[in-house]
C-alpha cells in the first residue's frame, strides 16, 4: 500500500476530509554491486538479535532505493553475510528495508518495513531486527533462588532478579526465573524495607539451576538518583544498558556505579491527547544518562499540548490534500531531531508495521512497494496508527543525526554513544 492510501485510510477513519491515494508503480531493479566509475554507493548490516540478546548476521533482508516522487527505481538483497554495498543512483532519495520479525508470544511473524527518507549515501550502519523464538546458544533454564536466609537478613526489603522485583516478607516463597547463560551474569538489587538505600551484585549462573542469595552476593552500594519523579509520570525507572533495572513511582531509584558506568534515569509518563475532533493514546518519556554521583542533567519531558498536537493535526491536513510530497514540521515542539510515522495491524497469517522515518521537517513522499508486499498492508485489520518525534538534547541537521546514529550502531559497548547522554520521546496514537 503506498503512503497515500494508507494515511488516507487513516485521516478518513478519524472522520477528516481525505480523498483519493495514488497508485503503486515499480521501477528497474539491480543486484547490488557496483557499476563502475564514480557511482556513490551505500554500505549497511543486517543482523538478528535472538532470544538471550546474541547477534547473528541476516541475510536474505529486501533493500529498496527509491527516488524523490517515492518511486522504486532499485533493489538489492543483504547477502549471506547480511551484507550490502551497492550502487546509490544518482537521483536515489530514500531507502526502504523489510524483513520478518519474530516475537516470542507470536505464533506467526510480524512482517516489518522500514523506510528512511532524505538519504545520503555512505555508511547507513547495522540494521537491527529479532527473532525471540531463536534460543541458539542461549542455554536457558529456570532457576530458583531460596531467600529465606536473606529475608531473616534484610526483612521486608525488595529484591530485584535482572528487571523483576520481589517483596521479601516472612510468606514469600523462593522466586524462579528463566536464565540464559548465553546473556551472561545475572544483576541483582537489594532495596532496604525504608527505600532509602540499596546494594547490587552481579552472579555468574552458568550450569546454575538453584542459588541461594546471601547478603554477600550484594558487594555494590546503590546511589540514590537525584530526580524527584514529575507527579503526572507513570512510573521512574533507573537502569543500565547492561540490562539492570529498578523502579518506582514515590521512592528513591538506584545506580550502581561501581558495577557499570552506563546508568540512565527514564521517567514516563501516558495521557490523552485531542487532535481535530478525535482523542488520541499520547506517551511521553525522557531518558537522560545518570553520574557516578546519582546527578543528572535536568529533564524537562515534552509536552504533547505544546504545539505537538496542532503540528501532527497540520500534517493530517497536508496529507488530506493527496498531493504528495507532504510537508511537516515538528521544530516548534523542542530540539526535535527525528520523527516517525508507523501504520500497524493484523494480517491472516501474522502481523505488520511500517515505519517512516525523517528529520524535525521536510517532506514525506508517497513510496511505493513492491506489489505483493503493497497488497499485504492493504488488507490490515484493527490497524493503528502512530505519530512519534525523538530528540538528543542538541539541534543538527538531519544529516549530521543520521551520522551520529550509525557511529553508534558500530559501537561494540551499548551506552558509549553521544547519542545516549540525553533522549526524549514523545508519540500520538489512533485506532481506525
Amino acid at each position: 500500500m503506498t503512503t497515500t492510501k494508507w494515511t488516507l485510510t487513516v485521516l478518513s477513519a478519524l472522520v477528516l476530509t481525505a480523498c483519493g491515494g495514488g497508485d503503486d508503480s515499480s521501477g528497474s531493479a539491480g543486484n547490488g554491486g557496483s557499476a563502475g566509475g564514480n557511482i556513490p554507493q551505500i554500505t549497511l548490516n543486517t543482523v538478528t538479535s535472538n532470544w538471550c540478546g546474541i547477534e547473528t548476521p541476516k541475510a536474505g533482508v529486501d533493500v529498496f532505493v527509491h527516488n524523490n516522487a517515492g518511486e522504486l527505481i532499485a533493489e538489492y538483497i543483504t547477502d549471506s553475510n547480511g551484507a550490502l554495498t551497492a550502487d546509490w543512483p544518482s537521483n536515489a532519495k530514500h531507502l526502504t528495508l523489510t524483513a520478518n520479525n519474530q516475537s516470542y508470544y507470536k505464533d506467526q511473524p510480524t512482517l516489518t518495513v522500514i523506510s528512511h527518507v532524505d538519504v545520503e549515501a555512505g555508511d547507513q550502519g547495522v540494521k537491527h531486527f529479532w527473532d525471540d523464538n531463536d534460543r541458539t546458544g542461549c542455554d536457558c533454564k529456570n532457576v530458583e533462588f531460596p531467600v529465606q536466609s536473606l529475608i531473616a537478613d534484610a526483612p521486608d526489603s525488595k529484591l530485584y532478579l535482572g528487571g523483576s522485583s520481589y517483596e521479601l516478607t516472612p510468606f514469600s516463597s523462593s522466586p524462579t526465573v528463566e536464565w540464559c547463560d548465553g546473556a551472561g551474569p545475572i544483576d541483582v538489587q537489594l532495596v532496604a524495607a525504608d527505600g532509602q538505600s540499596s546494594l547490587g551484585g552481579s552472579i555468574d549462573l552458568t550450569n546454575k539451576t538453584e542459588y541461594t542469595l546471601s547478603l554477600t552476593d550484594f558487594t555494590h552500594e546503590g546511589v540514590a538518583v537525584d530526580y524527584v519523579n514529575p507527579y503526572d509520570a507513570r512510573i521512574l525507572y533507573a537502569r543500565s544498558f547492561e540490562g539492570w533495572t529498578n523502579y518506582s513511582q514515590d521512592d528513591l531509584v538506584f545506580v550502581y556505579p561501581t558495577l557499570t558506568n552506563s546508568s540512565y534515569v527514564w521517567p514516563a509518563r501516558m495521557g490523552q491527547e485531542h487532535v481535530g475532533n478525535v482523542t488520541a493514546d499520547s506517551y511521553s518519556s525522557a531518558r537522560h544518562r545518570v553520574a557516578s554521583d546519582g546527578t543528572t542533567s535536568p529533564i524537562m519531558m515534552w509536552d504533547p499540548a505544546n504545539g505537538y498536537s496542532d503540528a501532527v493535526y497540520a500534517l493530517f491536513n497536508e496529507i488530506a490534500t493527496g498531493k504528495a510530497p507532504y510537508q511537516y514540521d515538528f521544530t516548534g515542539v523542542s530540539n526535535v531531531a527525528l520523527t516517525h510515522m508507523s501504520l500497524f495491524g493484523d494480517l491472516d497469517n501474522g502481523d505488520a508495521e511500517w515505519v517512516i522515518w525523517g528529520g524535525a521537517s521536510g517532506s514525506m513522499p508517497d513510496l511505493k512497494l513492491p506489489t505483493a508486499l503493497d497488497a499485504k498492508f492493504d488488507s490490515l485489520y484493527s490497524a493503528r496508527l502512530q505519530i512519534g518525534v525523538r530528540g538528543y538534547g542538541s539541534e543538527k541537521p538531519l544529516s549530521e543525526w543520521r551520522k551520529l546514529l550509525v557511529e553508534r550502531s558500530r559501537l561494540g559497548e551499548r551506552g558509549t554513544s553521544a547519542l545516549d547522554s540525553e533522549t526524549n520521546y514523545m508519540r500520538l496514537s489512533f485506532d481506525f
